[in-house]
């Protein structure tokens, strides 16, 4: 069984964790869309692990397979590598994604299956966010796998590279605000808009009323667009900071920093933003619990059916060898 909708950019954001730290977060996944909206921007890589199969099966498979060296032309959009620095970042790539392969994917592949049995019962918020941190568990995984390989590279990073990254920083947060305006222009929060076009693959179409029921529900969440956008800048201008000071530093001292710099990317260093995201978290998973408390038999089914699918094709991938 496939999954709808093939892209294979999902497959391509699967490695992008070993330099996470580094190039402009993706836009978000589908399962980041489903659970986290209001984290995407520096979630959406470790959503990613768990989402790779959301594409489609035919695109995923290949993707995933050519993910090293997708991933690796990503990167150097932004940063521009030279030879030597291509030659590490590519290197460090392949082993990573034959980890992946080989110790995550089963686990992920776990998750879809205990999804599928969420999917024919009736869980309530606090069980869909321990879904959701059970998904962050395996991106905080495969970033620790990765700082290593990351800090091998960081330290040689030239002043031209960091302006690079910022501007792309600078271009990434203008399509964020676009995006804001668009959705707000149509009488919806972006996060809410995206989550339903996801929703619907997942369960087929919704009906009007529980359309409206979900609207209704993600307004009560807390999310506020200007504190969440703060929050990401402070965040970039963490990552270029940190890079700036690992110029030409040792091994030792990158990975000891890059370790640091995860922590804040998967909590913030802002005590206050800290508490205002967990209660708005727990919303957020309140909010989609109540729109799967009206969601009929057969829809249901059909979600369980789609992720049954999404298993099948996240097995045939850790099965498959170099």
């Amino acid at each position: 069984m496939c999954a709808p909708k093939a892209d294979a950019s999902l497959a391509i954001r699967l490695t992008a964790m070993s330099f996470s730290f580094f190039p402009p977060a993706p836009r978000a996944t589908r399962l980041s869309a489903i659970i986290g909206g209001a984290r995407r921007v520096w979630f959406a890589l470790g959503f990613a692990c768990f989402a790779l199969v959301l594409g489609g099966c035919s695109a995923a498979r290949l993707g995933y397979s050519a993910a090293p060296d997708l991933m690796y032309l990503w990167l150097d959009s932004y940063l521009d590598f030279d030879n030597a620095q291509a030659r590490r970042v590519n290197a460090e790539l392949k082993v990573l994604h034959r980890w992946h392969r080989s110790e995550e994917l089963p686990l992920v592949a776990d998750l879809l299956q205990d999804a599928q049995t969420l999917a024919l019962q009736n869980p309530d918020g606090p069980r869909l966010c321990a879904l959701y941190h059970s998904v962050m568990q395996r991106s905080e995984a495969l970033t620790q796998r990765a700082i290593p390989a990351a800090a091998s590279v960081a330290p040689s990073f030239k002043p031209e590279q960091l302006t690079a990254l910022a501007k792309a920083y600078e271009k990434s947060n203008r399509k964020m605000r676009e995006e804001w305006q668009d959705a707000r222009a149509q009488g919806m929060e972006l996060r809410t808009r995206k989550s339903l076009e996801r929703m619907e693959d997942l369960y087929g179409k919704l009906s009007a009323e529980q359309t409206q029921a979900f609207k209704e529900a993600m307004a009560q969440t807390g999310f506020e667009e200007k504190r969440y956008f703060e929050e990401v800048q402070a965040r970039q201008q963490s990552v270029l900071q940190t890079l700036e000071r690992l110029r030409g530093a040792d091994a030792l001292s990158a990975q000891s920093a890059l370790t640091d710099l995860a922590q804040r990317y998967y909590q913030s260093a802002n005590p206050a933003y800290r508490q205002y995201h967990v209660q708005m978290t727990a919303s957020t998973c309140a909010a989609f619990a109540k729109l799967h408390a009206q969601t009929t038999a057969e829809q249901r089914k059909h979600m369980a059916r789609v992720l049954k699918g999404y298993e099948n094709d996240v097995r045939a991938l850790a099965a498959q060898k170099d």
